[in-house]
């Protein structure tokens, strides 16, 4: 598998954008004339993380019938949002075109930005109608170890009737064989989306076995029921809020690996969930200090643009990280 991400250090960066996303644009089934489009955005997006920031993550998200491009990086963040999309302002004496291009290129746009913190873009094209149940929404951010072709954490979102069966599998190490841990987690999930969650780990453990093995949680979510299932083995982090003004609740996973020594049956929890209720998982490519009050007014963005966040932030720059965000659906 080619990787759709990129840590943009210099101008030949840029180019390389460009392609990872017209590429991943045309995979994504989308006509000519929007993979010009997202190749457009992808440079402008590219470009804005060198000159704005100096280095900054670039991340192509397909799948749920979209295509997500994410810009996000550490840097001095935009005092003045709504200037910095005007064509012709600009803070570096360039020409001023950047985020008011992708703006318009892009069929949904989203951005954060905190002083002194970072900014983070997200730009979206739609390739068919959500799959997603009950208003449910999904975003995810991913990032590839330094040197390797295949990031060892995946992800996936799959549908079954009005319910959605979300899993984040890290592969132990990085990789090619962390990929292939990862790929035959993501599949049995995908195979066994009528089960509950710890039911699904329990059929992953033979499936793994012949691999290096996995972290993984698996949530399950049945918007129209109000309710939540979630069951995961080993260091995959969970945070739920019930609701973004309140507290958050860690949800620990079991301790262990999947593939390797089998441990006592894990079981599921259960919780809530509302309209208004938060569930973030990522991997340990993401350090897990962190705190949704350090920035306000985040969980009011699309969970992509809140995922792309966390990775910007918190992302460790030296393994794999994968971030997913879900909200939405349930009872108001």
């Amino acid at each position: 598998m080619t990787r759709d991400d990129l840590v943009v250090t210099e101008p030949s960066h840029v180019g390389r954008a460009r392609v990872i996303a017209a590429a991943a644009a045309a995979r994504a089934g989308l006509p000519v004339n929007r993979v010009h489009q997202v190749s457009l955005a992808a440079t402008e997006l590219a470009s804005n993380l060198l000159k704005h920031a100096g280095r900054g993550v670039f991340s192509v998200v397909p799948g749920l019938g979209r295509l997500d491009v994410l810009a996000t990086d550490a840097g001095p963040g935009i005092s003045r949002i709504e200037d910095s999309m005007r064509d012709g302002y600009s803070t570096t004496g360039t020409l001023g075109g950047g985020l008011g291009a992708v703006r318009r290129a892009a069929e949904e746009f989203d951005l954060y930005s905190r002083r002194g913190q970072g900014t983070v873009v997200l730009a979206r094209w739609r390739v068919t109608a959500s799959p997603l149940p009950g208003g449910l929404r999904v975003g995810s951010a991913i990032l590839t170890a330094p040197g390797e072709t295949e990031c060892g954490d995946r992800w996936t979102a799959e549908v079954t009737g009005d319910t959605v069966t979300i899993a984040v599998s890290d592969g132990l190490g990085h990789g090619e064989l962390a990929a292939r841990a990862s790929d035959v987690a993501i599949s049995t999930v995908a195979a066994h989306t009528e089960l509950r969650p710890a039911r699904i780990l329990e059929l992953m453990q033979p499936s793994l076995a012949s691999t290096r093995g996995a972290t993984v949680a698996v949530a399950q979510l049945t918007p129209a029921e109000g309710r939540m299932r979630f069951c995961g083995v080993g260091n995959v982090s969970t945070r739920f809020y019930a609701d973004p003004d309140g507290p958050v609740q860690r949800i620990v996973s079991r301790h262990g690996i999947v593939g390797v020594a089998a441990r006592p049956r894990p079981t599921d929890s259960a919780h809530p969930w509302a309209e208004r209720s938060w569930l973030i998982l990522h991997s340990d490519g993401i350090s897990d200090r962190w705190s949704s009050t350090d920035w306000p007014g985040l969980f009011n963005h699309d969970p992509a643009t809140v995922a792309g966040w966390i990775l910007g932030q918190r992302g460790r720059g030296r393994d794999d990280a994968c971030v997913v965000v879900i909200t939405g659906g349930g009872r108001s």
